[in-house]
């Protein structure tokens, strides 16, 4: 087959609209015959073998500072409407390059590590421990809104400082943003404005809640990061609510995906789930296998600063490339028999969380919850099941999650 047939796919249309409910026969299929494929759609290479995808992570002519690949397909009138939008993720920790990014990523450095992960432990257990407490006794909950989105959500706001009041408000605001973010091509004429309402409104609180805690420091990371606002080498405003937004979406939507993602893929490989359940000192490796199995962000994207080589062909100075981790985490060349889920799989340096100078500095705290989130599940519902084999996947190129997971278990 050539790459004219790809480009001709039914599954690679849906693919480029973010509507593609399982990528992985689309991704074997590129990696097969065009694993360094231009793509007229979305006016990028998409990188799907393991190797190249980690090659790329490491390559400094493939910049992190890449906001206008999701102003290009804009109109130019559009263009100049949503610049404060542009602006403001050119300040996301994960759209900056050294050495911006070495001196925002060492100011949270200094809290995102594994102290805090341990830290956290009780906390993470209370607040799991809570939320089933509260759907027991339902026989059936939907566990993305009840179980997966809470956890992380509250946490990430216990640590950053947000009242407690505002967490499911801000949830719709969060998946706007992550629209935008997480998509290339065609898909951004159709979430920009959103993503844009949405930005004005979260920076608008977050501007006040750091002024509220100049005047009245706590301990909490809104506090740390607004007492360096201004000094030197410390941050302008705009970079400050920047990352302070950048980590309360990171917060929500990645760790939610994954633990729905772990769930939904036990659900679905039940004689896993038993062996899991058998031998509970799995739980790490699990955790790994979930996060490369059903990697919650599919891609990062990267814009060439230079004409390069990657696998033979040509990548032109200003073009963007696509680093497929969901692809280059099924590579067989790397991953032995990788569409089967295996919880005591060895060897498993996924890429999951990125690779070098992005690698996901939350991971430790991620890793964290989903093994006590898992763990806690399993002992509480033997009988966890769910409702319908049809899953309705949420409409994001990038971010990969069940919009909805309805499970039934015994109840009391």
């Amino acid at each position: 087959m050539t790459k004219t047939a790809i480009h001709h796919l039914a599954d690679y249309d849906r693919y480029c609209e973010g509507r593609l409910e399982n990528p992985y026969p689309l991704y074997h299929r590129l990696r097969t015959e065009d694993p360094v494929h231009w793509s007229d759609r979305l006016q990028s290479w998409m990188l799907t073998r393991y190797d190249d995808v980690l090659s790329a992570n490491r390559d400094r002519r493939l910049a992190s500072n890449r906001v206008s690949v999701n102003l290009a397909p804009l109109t130019e009138a559009d263009r100049n409407r949503y610049k404060g939008l542009g602006d403001h993720v050119s300040n996301w920790l994960g759209f900056t390059d050294p050495p911006k990014h070495t001196r925002m990523r060492d100011m949270i450095g200094q809290t995102f590590n594994q102290g805090l992960a341990e830290s956290q432990e009780d906390r993470i257990r209370e607040i799991v421990d809570g939320l089933i407490e509260k759907f027991r006794k339902k026989g059936e909950i939907d566990l993305v809104d009840d179980f997966a989105y809470p956890l992380p959500a509250t946490l990430i706001c216990d640590i950053l400082g947000v009242p407690g009041g505002y967490r499911r408000q801000f949830r719709v605001l969060v998946e706007d943003l992550t629209a935008f973010v997480g998509a290339v091509g065609p898909t951004l004429t159709r979430v920009a404005e959103k993503a844009e309402r949405s930005r004005r409104e979260l920076t608008a609180f977050f501007r006040e809640l750091a002024s509220e805690r100049r005047r009245e420091p706590r301990q909490d990371l809104i506090s740390t990061l607004a007492a360096v606002e201004g000094k030197k080498d410390g941050l302008t405003e705009e970079e400050l609510l920047g990352l302070i937004v950048f980590i309360f979406d990171a917060g929500h939507d990645t760790t939610a995906s994954f633990i729905a993602n772990g769930t939904l893929s036990l659900l679905r490989n039940p004689v896993e789930m038993a062996r899991l359940r058998q031998h509970p000192t799995l739980m790490d490796t699990a955790v790994e296998e979930f996060l490369r199995y059903e990697s919650p962000i599919q891609f990062d994207t990267r814009l060439a600063t230079s004409d390069l080589e990657i696998g033979g062909k040509c990548i032109r100075e200003g073009q963007t490339v696509i680093l497929l981790r969901g692809a280059a985490n099924r590579d067989p060349e790397r991953f032995p028999d990788p569409d089967r889920l295996d919880l005591g799989r060895q060897d498993n340096k996924h890429l999951a969380f990125g690779w070098g100078a992005h690698f996901c500095l939350g991971a430790p705290l991620a890793r964290l919850e989903g093994q006590v989130a898992f763990s806690r599940l399993l002992d509480a519902f033997p009988d966890l099941r769910l409702k319908s084999e049809q899953i309705d996947w949420v409409e994001n190129m990038s971010l990969r999650c069940p919009r909805s997971l309805p499970v039934t278990f015994g109840g009391e």
